[in-house]
């Protein structure tokens, strides 16, 4: 059942109040808070157009996230953030090392290989993400995260189609400090956060943070009879100097090192009563039991569903360990009425998938793949500060980003690429007059990528041609299955218009934008077929926007938009037999095959009745549809889903500040939930009767915590946090439901947990 067809009445009942209440504000200036009250409202600040602005003076739909609220609402990762922002679907993609699945308004990319770009761009410290790989971080020692909806390629790096994640980890204070937390919670997680801030003189500070994660499988697998130990095992330790070189100039130096020697839960859920490669019709209760049923729904998922997901049947756990070397450097130049930003990036990443049964108690498509991911950037901002009506953005963007890849040893290829990205933008606002603003924002990309990729015969024989021509560049003693050098060149010029009308309690705006994202050749091709190149995709975004603050109580935002996606690109995969493969391998087609319209709603909300109580709402509504889909001459847009893509998000939430003898108590609490949406799927040959189960179920989920901090005689501070995520619903769910052809199967997601922070800092 969708959830808009269930959607509580009181939840219809909150949005109507809400436009009341901001057309009774704008009237009447809410006199039922006093001003005592109202200094409740603190200002959010924000950069997303590179510059420090007041969260309700930007024409960019934009939600602002502190430190604070994470912590309250146990957002440990960045996956979490989707509870809180409205059209905002992440989940971890357990097929990549640190991987990101993102979709902002239903635009994302769905998949593990580094040669397609994201659609939703990750920022960590102003670096530029280019794939979507180790950016879903354990959010440790962060001070605010601001998520962009819609494209933001003129100011953000290369493909932010449908948004940007911006992530700012906290500064050196220059004082001596330290900040120490230990998590105590279910699944035998210990969480060792320690952050220790050292004055360097008078002009600089050296902040060294460090986090030691460990917990155990929160499912218990069936087939080997045990709750796999250290499932969850994560080491990151991180250096940052920040020093004033004058007192004109700044640089920011940080180096990082992640060591994740995680695990991953797995389902199979393809289907008995369809001829999968895998699965002979035959049910399981039925004697003697086929092999191959053993390795289909009826001997996981369904067995794991009954059980509210909390049990898995997987013969070899999979394993994605990612390991990586980060290094930024930040300099900032005042230049009196311009400040000259230098943003350097360097990663150094090596990821090893391991995977077998693909959550069958009997091996499935073992695949073990090697990547290493190396990326370079180099962005220079030149900002403006007039106190004139004009003021504007210029920069310089460069990119160099590289990976390698070998795989076997059913599919055995090696693959690799090298992307060249330069780019050149700007940003001008003109102020009209007191009450009209204009911005035009430009961009022009010019991008490079040369790939290779080599297909080896399967199993053993491959397996060691494959190894001999990564160490050596040997060609086997019988040839290539095949082989592809190939240059895929593009250029690209994006834009932004935006005219902003400001009143008293607030701003209106309207806006036009577009981005793109490049094409390529798929990773893991096959074939001259698959091998292909496919082209750019392209949206343009047309946005009008509401930001009202009627009083010093109330913040209301809405936001309506409508987008057209065009050359949409499409990921098939297929069983190997449709592209001269063994029928238990895969193929996966990329096609510029759709055009998708887009449109919704995005209401975001504050009110602070008193001091001590402040109410947030935000409600995302999506309608999206395709309009066309050829795959090979067919249309099947009437039947293909737009996958990531749910019709309602929505989270209410609360906090209620108590003043105790011994200390602060907070009391927090967030209802939030989405409506059902798709996973993938060949929706050419899918057959919605008896096929797998891609849809992923609507959800609810009800998170409360308590936060109490208190101050020691000399001035320390301590603090206990006790939290419950989901706390109405035991086990799990399915978070990413995926059809490849041969099989199919999903990740799930633990729905319940509890915990508890004890943190002392001085």
């Amino acid at each position: 059942m969708q959830f808009t067809k269930k959607l509580p009445n009181y939840l219809a009942g909150i949005v109507t109040g809400l436009f009341v209440l901001s057309f009774v504000g704008t009237q009447y200036d809410l006199s039922i808070v006093s001003k005592a009250q109202a200094q409740a409202t603190d200002e959010i600040i924000v950069t997303a157009r590179k510059r420090s602005e007041s969260i309700q003076d930007v024409p960019v739909a934009v939600s602002a996230l502190s430190a604070a609220q994470l912590e309250k609402g146990n957002i440990p990762m960045t996956q979490d953030l989707g509870k809180l922002t409205p059209n905002v679907v992440l989940h971890d993609m357990a097929y990549a090392g640190a991987g990101l699945s993102a979709s902002i308004r239903g635009l994302n990319y769905d998949d593990t290989e580094k040669s397609n770009d994201p659609a939703v761009g990750v920022t960590i410290d102003g670096v530029f993400a280019a794939n979507n790989g180790g950016v879903n971080l354990d959010l440790f020692d962060v001070e605010s995260i601001e998520v962009l909806r819609g494209p933001q390629g003129t100011l953000y790096g290369r493909n932010t189609i449908g948004g940007v994640i911006n992530i700012k980890r906290s500064k050196p204070t220059r004082e001596l400090g330290a900040k120490f937390q230990v998590g105590v919670e279910e699944d035998n997680t210990q969480d060792l956060q320690a952050v220790v801030n050292f004055p360097i003189g008078d002009r600089a500070g050296l902040k060294v943070a460090v986090r030691d994660l460990t917990a155990d499988n929160w499912m218990y697998n069936v087939t080997n009879q045990r709750t796999d130990k250290d499932f969850k095992d994560v080491q990151s330790h991180s250096i940052r100097l920040e020093a004033d070189i004058t007192d004109n100039i700044t640089i920011d130096l940080i180096y990082d090192d992640i060591d994740d020697q995680s695990q991953r839960n797995n389902l199979a859920i393809t289907s008995n009563t369809q001829p999968f490669t895998f699965c002979t019709g035959i049910p399981v209760a039925t004697p003697p039991i086929p092999a191959d049923a053993l390795k289909c729904a009826s001997a996981s998922a369904d067995l794991s569903r009954a059980n509210d997901y909390s049990t898995t049947y997987d013969l070899i756990p999979q394993f994605m360990t990612y390991e990586t070397e980060n290094l930024t450097m930040n300099l900032e130049i005042d230049l009196g009425n311009h400040t000259l930003k230098s943003i350097t990036g360097d990663q150094d990443s090596e990821e090893l998938f391991t995977i077998v049964s693909w959550g069958s108690p009997t091996p499935v498509f073992p695949v073990t793949r090697e990547i290493s991911f190396d990326q370079t950037s180099q962005e220079f901002q030149l900002l403006s500060d007039y106190d004139g009506p004009l003021n504007y953005v210029l920069g310089y963007y460069y990119l160099d980003a590289t990976f390698d890849q070998k795989s076997g040893p059913v599919q055995n290829f090696v693959s690799g690429q090298e992307l060249e990205a330069t780019a050149i933008f700007g940003e001008v606002s003109y102020d009209i007059s007191d009450e009209w603003t204009a911005t035009l924002g430009l961009r022009y990309t010019e991008e490079e990528k040369d790939f290779f990729v080599r297909n080896f015969a399967p199993l053993a024989q491959g397996v060691a041609d494959a190894t001999a021509f990564q160490r050596t560049g040997a060609t086997p003693a019988g040839g290539f299955r095949n082989a592809v050098d190939q240059i895929y060149e593009d250029d690209y010029i994006q834009h932004r218009f935006i005219i902003e009308r400001n009143f008293d309690t607030g701003m209106a705006y309207a806006s036009i934008s577009n981005g793109f994202r490049s094409g390529g050749i798929f990773a893991r091709c096959t074939d001259p077929v698959t091998c292909a190149p496919f082209g750019t995709e392209e949206v343009i975004n047309y946005e009008a926007g509401l930001r009202l603050e009627p009083s010093d109580a109330l913040v209301f935002n809405v936001t309506a938009f409508m987008a057209d996606y065009k050359d949409k690109q499409e990921q098939v995969t297929t069983n190997g037999l449709v592209c001269g493969n063994p029928a238990e391998a895969t193929c996966t087609f990329s096609l510029n095959a759709a055009e998708v319209s887009i449109s919704g709603l995005e209401l975001e909300s504050r009110y602070y009745p008193s001091e001590s109580l402040s109410l947030n709402a935000t409600i995302g509504i999506l309608d999206a549809d395709y309009d066309s889909y050829d795959d090979g001459g067919v249309d099947i847009s009437d039947i293909a889903k737009l996958r990531m893509a749910p019709e309602v998000t929505f989270n209410l939430g609360f906090d209620y500040d108590v003043s105790l003898p011994g200390g602060d108590l907070t009391l927090s609490g967030s209802f939030n939930g989405r409506d059902s949406y798709w996973g993938q799927a060949n929706w050419k040959t899918f057959n919605f009767a008896q096929g797998p189960n891609i849809e992923v179920d609507s959800y609810e989920s009800l998170d409360l915590s308590a936060s109490f901090r208190t101050e020691t005689s000399n001035g320390n501070q301590i603090k206990v946090i006790i939290f419950g995520n989901d706390i109405l619903e035991e086990g799990g769910r399915i978070a990413r439901p995926f059809d490849a052809g041969a099989f199919a199967f999903a990740a799930p997601a633990k729905r319940q947990h509890f915990g508890m922070k004890i943190g002392y800092e001085f």
